[in-house]
């Protein structure tokens, strides 16, 4: 099964040849009513500003509206990391048609998941629903409960609640995640690994290339297995088909 491609580059050349980056990936681009970009800005494993200003002026010329996201978490909330992080800077910076929001404040829409793991149903941000774009922007890291935080594990931060261990870690981790996939497929993928940055179309092929750049087989990550199960592949034959290109 053949899957789009990840484009590895060092960051100061992502930060510059951002779009070039992301048409390489097969990223298509078009006019957007509404943008949603979703940075890791709650977790352990904030993207860098740097990185989240270039994809902001990526798509800036493209959209009427650009949402940067986040859901409150155990310990932050999203408006005081919005402004502890910068982004409230950048946002005075770039001016127009950009805002913040803290997801877990707008109204919620009710989805079915197609393939339950541990979720029949899930509540999520109706203006995730509503954007015609979604751009997951993650750090990837070392995670001690699904061994990798990247552009899968991101998406765990579009879900609402405050008290979101206590609510899903019991049911497993990876299941929650691979339930999430089923329902919510980003359309761009920016990550920061330090001072390389990947972009993929792709979630799950972003996350095999990230994974393999810090060092982790991706075959110890149940959630990518999960995630490949449900598109009815093989994480071991997807491995062999994600094309990585260096710039």
């Amino acid at each position: 099964m053949e899957t789009s491609p990840v484009i590895l580059s060092d960051v100061d050349r992502a930060v510059r040849t951002l779009p070039e980056l992301s048409m390489k990936a097969g990223f298509k681009v078009e006019a957007f009513n509404l943008v949603l970009i979703k940075p890791n800005i709650c977790g352990l494993y904030h993207p860098s500003l740097d990185l989240l200003r270039s994809v902001v002026r990526f798509l800036e010329p493209y959209s009427d509206e650009i949402i940067i996201g986040e859901t409150e978490s155990m310990i932050h909330s999203p408006d005081e990391q919005f402004e502890r992080l910068g982004v409230n800077r950048l946002l005075e910076e770039m001016g127009g048609r950009i805002r913040t929001s803290d997801l877990s404040r707008e109204p919620l829409v009710e989805v079915n998941v197609p393939k339950p793991h541990v979720l029949e149903r899930l509540r999520l941000p109706r203006l995730l629903l509503d954007a015609d774009l979604l751009v997951n922007v993650p750090k990837v890291g070392s995670h001690s409960t699904t061994v990798l935080t990247c552009a899968l594990k991101n998406l765990f931060g579009l879900l609402p609640q405050k008290r979101k261990y206590s609510l899903y870690h019991p049911l497993g981790m990876d299941n929650v995640i691979a339930d999430i996939a089923q329902v919510v497929k980003p359309d761009l993928n920016v990550v920061d690994a330090g001072v390389k940055v990947l972009v993929g179309t792709d979630a799950l092929a972003t996350d095999i290339a990230a994974s393999r750049h810090i060092g982790l087989n991706p075959l110890r990550i149940k959630h990518l297995r999960l995630v490949a199960e449900d598109r009815g592949a093989e994480l071991q034959d997807l491995m062999r088909s994600v094309p990585l290109i260096e710039v």
